[in-house]
């Protein structure tokens, strides 16, 4: 069972890696298409704080290609993916006992004598 639990893991973190990399080489492929069309401050722009480049494939769809579909698509996997994680950190199961911090739970109770 512990190793179904690394592999699965190691599954979701190369999916996870592989659509953040979408999602950028997306914006990358927007920023160039920002600098080929003469726009250098959306290029700029979209270059140094890479989201940007989303906002710039959404109003010239046609200019970005297929950059804009590596965003939106890497965009969307990513966003499920960290929702589906967000949910599933509700579902577990919270301790009753011990309602002090963290370390206070991690800690061995100390010995009554």
């Amino acid at each position: 069972m512990e190793i179904l639990l690394i592999v699965v893991t190691c599954l979701v973190g190369l999916l996870f890696s592989a659509a953040v990399a979408m999602f950028y080489v997306g914006c990358l492929g927007a920023t160039m298409a920002a600098f080929n069309n003469g726009r250098i401050v959306w290029g700029s722009l979209s270059f140094f704080v890479p989201p940007l480049a989303l906002l710039y494939g959404i109003r010239n769809k046609e200019q970005v290609g297929w950059s804009y579909a590596f965003m939106t698509k890497g965009g969307a996997a990513v966003a499920v993916m960290l929702l589906l994680a967000w949910g599933g950190l509700h579902l577990l199961p919270v301790s009753h006992y011990g309602q002090g911090d963290l370390m206070e739970r991690l800690l061995p109770q100390p010995e009554q004598q």
